[in-house]
């Protein structure tokens, strides 16, 4: 086996380079010098983990990616060891890639490095805490719902879905003013499915899709690998920028509009009625079809909910599309797109090419569980948590931020969007701030091209309550320092979006 002192590794920790990262670039860099033999064995990861003085996983995740780029190989309970070298082929590769999944890739980037940190604040994560799921009240209607149907559910079920939650999401629908029947109801694996099916509908390559910008990124991926061309809409702090979004739907070719109108994710903001009506004015005379995702409107803690775009729509022009991963368990994958009927029957055929359906056991459970009002109080639970949360994220940004940032308060949802100051870069903060046990999302995540540096997301979905302020004081200590630094080009670009906030 290699020894310790073979591989001749000092770390250094005062490097923006990822420990993991480190460790495996030097290995990396002996076996590609012959240093490291064909068929050596590497040290444990928990005896280099000591020798290093770091977590096990740096070293775990290290060696796992020497193994993805073909260096090395694990063997359970043998350890891991350096593989011969390819020889190298001028041919091409066996599985070349399509040229819409590179493009897609591109957009799936990971952005928050990993972190040494003995005490890590996770800002980072925009999923819900596992810790407060209803587990116990689910466990019991699964078991309900196998003891009554469990031959049936457990059979291949309707493409569009289990029909009693199509009624009951369409009821629920009807409460908030939309106008919607069980047949405009088209259960889906997730929102993110939902999504999928309907650019696949909807969008030929080189269309045109207007979206807000900064927005979701998984959407930026979807139409890059479906190559649209997506047109990016400033946001102000009423939502998207009609202005703007008239301007390009003038100059024609706009194929569809992609709005989050409630506690967007990034911002958080929340587009207010009357510019919700506006929108739909703009729409239905460049006769543009709305995509609405309402993926946490449920998630309110404070202020009158607002209509769904959907409820204002006379014409039929908006595709609505909700989910249960945010307000209940994002491992059922039960999202529901609301459309009128003849684009349901599309969407189901493509769906059906997907993934034929959706577990029919799990949306029975789920409509069992509704049915016992468990969903709307764990709702209710989630909104007292939440509102908690965001007071005290909000009364220690004020606290500790410097007077030139400023940040959203949204009334629901996780997503606060934080506008830095002048010389501080997102980027820059990323690996300072997994030193220091604070992740958060830097804002060149949700454009299309180089704008975002100077801003970046912080969520309250999985941070404990008792280290938010902990947190906000790391990220402001850091942010001020890049500050005091010497003074060098702004990062700001020009033509960069400006939040009115």
């Amino acid at each position: 086996m290699v020894q310790f002192e073979n591989l001749r590794l000092v770390l250094d920790r005062g490097s923006d380079v990822p420990l993991y990262e480190q460790v495996r670039s030097h290995i990396a860099q002996l076996i590609a010098n012959g240093e490291l033999a064909p068929g050596s064995r590497l040290p444990a990861t928990r005896e280099l983990a000591r020798e290093l003085s770091v977590n096990r996983a740096t070293i775990a995740s290290a060696y796992e990616t020497l193994s993805t780029d073909g260096l090395v190989r694990s063997h359970v309970g043998q350890g891991t060891f350096v593989l011969e070298a390819e020889p190298h082929r001028a041919t091409k590769p066996f599985w070349p890639f399509s040229r819409a999944m590179e493009a897609a890739s591109r957009q799936l980037l990971p952005t928050t490095p990993p972190t040494e940190h003995p005490d890590p604040i996770d800002f980072a994560s925009l999923i819900p805490d596992e810790e407060l799921f209803p587990v116990e009240p689910f466990r019991e209607t699964i078991d309900t719902v196998l003891r009554r149907r469990g031959k049936e559910l457990l059979q291949y079920g309707p493409v569009a879905g289990y029909p009693p939650l199509r009624h009951y999401i369409a009821e629920r629908l009807a409460e908030r003013n939309v106008d919607v029947k069980a047949e405009h109801v088209l259960i889906v694996n997730g929102s993110q499915q939902g999504l999928d099916l309907v650019f696949r509908a909807l969008v030929n390559p080189a269309d045109s899709v207007a979206v807000e910008s900064p927005t979701y990124t998984v959407v930026l991926a979807v139409l890059a690998h479906y190559q649209a061309r997506v047109l990016g809409i400033p946001m102000t702090d009423r939502g998207m920028d009609l202005e703007a979004l008239e301007s390009a739907l003038t100059r024609g070719s706009v194929r569809v509009i992609y709005t989050m109108p409630t506690f967007q994710n990034p911002t958080g903001l929340t587009m207010d009625v009357e510019t919700r009506r506006s929108l739909l004015r703009l729409a239905g005379r460049h006769g543009v079809p709305i995509i609405e995702d309402d993926f946490d409107s449920e998630l309110r803690f404070h202020g009158q909910a607002l209509p769904p775009i959907k409820a204002l729509d006379t014409e039929g022009i908006v595709l609505y599309l909700g989910t249960f991963s945010k307000g209940l368990f994002p491992g059922l994958r039960l999202g529901w797109i609301v459309a009128p009927p003849e684009l349901v029957r599309t969407l189901s055929r493509a769906k059906m090419i997907a993934d034929y359906h959706t577990s029919p056991l799990l949306q029975a459970a789920v409509f069992e569980f509704c049915q016992r009002g468990h969903y709307q109080e764990h709702l209710e639970h989630l909104a007292r948590v939440n509102r908690e949360k965001s007071r005290i994220l909000v009364r220690a940004l004020a606290r500790h931020f410097p007077s030139e940032a400023s940040w959203t308060e949204p009334e629901g949802g996780y997503a606060f969007w934080i506008s830095l100051p002048e010389r501080v870069s997102s980027e820059q903060l990323l690996s300072r701030g997994a030193r220091e046990g604070v992740l958060f999302t830097p804002g060149s995540q949700f454009f299309t091209g180089n704008e975002g540096d100077r801003f970046l997301r912080l969520s309250i979905s999985r941070v404990p309550t008792d280290k938010i302020e902990e947190g906000v004081r790391r990220l402001a200590r850091l942010i001020e320092q890049q500050m005091a630094q010497e003074p060098g080009h702004s990062v700001q670009i020009p033509g960069e979006p400006m939040f009115h906030i």
